[in-house]
């Protein structure tokens, strides 16, 4: 019981850092700093597909399924903000086509897996 109450607790936190990454993004003293902006977004994904790889190889999605949707609907959530964010600075002809498509399919497995859930 004390390995599921330590990986839930993993999860709630992960989920937290991500919250906290996309809030820096986001966030108006990086306005103007869009390769931070960028490495900050790349740091993201990794850490939400290197969550998704723990999940599976720690078989938590079995142990911890409601546990699990709800890190992977706040990540679609944060990742849905993110991509609206990085569309608008699109419009002023900064280049972010592929890490908004990357965020687009991590939503798009993070749903489905969600279903199968």
């Amino acid at each position: 019981m004390n390995f599921l109450c330590k990986a839930q607790a993993y999860l709630n936190s992960v989920t937290s850092a991500v919250n906290s990454l996309a809030g820096m993004v986001m966030s108006d003293e990086l306005k103007d700093n869009i390769e931070t902006q960028y490495e900050t977004v790349r740091t993201l994904i990794e850490l939400e597909q290197a969550t998704s790889e723990f999940i599976t190889d720690m078989e938590l999605d079995v142990e911890l399924p409601n546990t699990v949707i709800i890190s992977k609907q706040k990540f679609i959530n944060i990742n849905e903000r993110l991509i609206k964010h990085l569309e608008k600075i699109q419009l002023q002809g900064y280049r972010f086509e592929h890490v908004i498509t990357t965020l687009k399919l991590e939503n798009a497995t993070l749903k489905e897996e969600c279903n199968f859930l």
